[in-house]
């Protein structure tokens, strides 16, 4: 089980109170006042695994494997290698082509004639994907938050998820910005700037293969992207077909500071759905902060987060089964916090741990 956690829970709070999540979420809002849920059914629990009531089956081992490696450096800086992976079956080479029409946010169009050479990436999933299919000498700034790859520590930082250091942006000359909010749009565009903002995958997982597409589309290295896409795809249907003769699993709470946790129209929300998991968030829209009264009579099965001490010093919750049992699941938001290429491997280790009869 991976343990160690990117964020503290002060900066992730902030990050949803901020409206500025840098994994694509949409900003968070309080909640209506719960309705009372339906008595979850319970399950026997011995450890903090958690094994569906049948046979298990065996996951398939054909699909393409991407694992996360060590990031090389070339004798001028430039990344090697950071994800490695065998082209699919299937997989035909394909051809950047230019001029491209990307659509963006609200429908916007922005035409590259080339491929642009210098980025600025206001985003951590875009820095970590534009690495990922081997174009990372392209980012000349980017917030202060993005901490991968390794590259990243060499990279300029151009302000945080609240502010940004325009002079200094205009000095690096870059012929694309890209923001993962419009906090700052208008400004950056009235000083001459090339802007472009995407639409968010919000809780659309397959989305975050197609925002791959997208940046290989952008950067011209179209079959390095084709290749994470269609990895990223075939490992989210992987964990479909598996759990499809289920019906539903244990139900949940993730909490992601101060009880603030998401609704099922979230990405995580989205995990939850594929891992046939109860969200006992399910009335709250996008992020909510749910009060101890609440959480305690929906009894959650399972706890996830990344400040676990927190809830088990909290007396309030010492009668849940997760918190008696000391067996919160302390979430990877290294992983699961950005809606990049890396998500999968924090999906992957959340249905290990939940199912470890199915998955290997």
């Amino acid at each position: 089980m991976f343990r160690r956690v990117l964020l503290s829970t002060s900066i992730a709070f902030a990050l949803i109170m901020g409206m500025v999540s840098c994994s694509g979420e949409i900003s968070p809002k309080q909640p209506d006042p719960a309705a009372p849920a339906s008595t979850p059914v319970p399950i026997q629990i011995y450890t903090h695994k958690q094994i569906l009531p049948s046979t298990p089956i065996a996951a398939p081992t054909s699909l393409p494997v991407i694992k996360e490696i060590e990031s090389q450096r070339s004798p001028k800086g430039r990344i090697v290698q950071y994800f490695s992976a065998p082209s699919p079956p299937t997989y035909e080479k394909l051809t950047a082509q230019f001029p491209l029409t990307v659509i963006a946010r609200h429908g916007s169009e922005m035409i590259f004639n080339k491929p642009p050479e210098r980025i600025i990436a206001y985003d951590a999933a875009a820095v970590e994907t534009i690495f990922a299919i081997g174009q990372g000498h392209r980012i000349i700034g980017t917030h202060s938050w993005v901490s991968h790859p390794i590259e990243v520590e060499d990279i300029e930082k151009v302000g945080d998820a609240f502010n940004m250091n325009i002079e200094r942006i205009l000095d690096l000359d870059p012929d694309l910005v890209f923001l993962f909010y419009p906090t700052f749009k208008e400004e950056l565009e009235k000083a001459g700037l090339r802007v472009l903002l995407l639409e968010s995958v919000d809780d659309d997982l397959m989305g975050m293969a197609n925002t791959f597409r997208t940046w290989g589309q952008i950067t011209g290295a179209v079959n390095e992207a084709e290749i994470l896409a269609e990895n990223f795809e075939s490992r989210i249907t992987e964990i479909k077909l598996t759990l499809d003769p289920y019906h539903s699993g244990p139900s949940v709470f993730q909490d992601v500071g101060d009880l603030w946790t998401p609704g099922n129209n979230t990405l995580m929300g989205s995990v939850f759905q594929l891992l046939k998991l109860e969200n006992v968030a399910h009335d709250v829209d996008n992020y909510g902060q749910l009060s101890p009264e609440v959480i305690i009579d929906r009894n959650p099965q399972i706890i996830i987060s990344s400040t676990p001490d927190l809830l088990y010093n909290n007396p309030a919750f010492s009668k849940l089964l997760p918190i008696k049992n000391k067996a919160i699941f302390e979430s990877n938001d290294d992983y699961l916090g950005i809606s990049g290429p890396r998500f999968i491997l924090g999906l992957e280790e959340l249905a290990n741990e939940f199912y470890p009869g199915l998955f290997k």
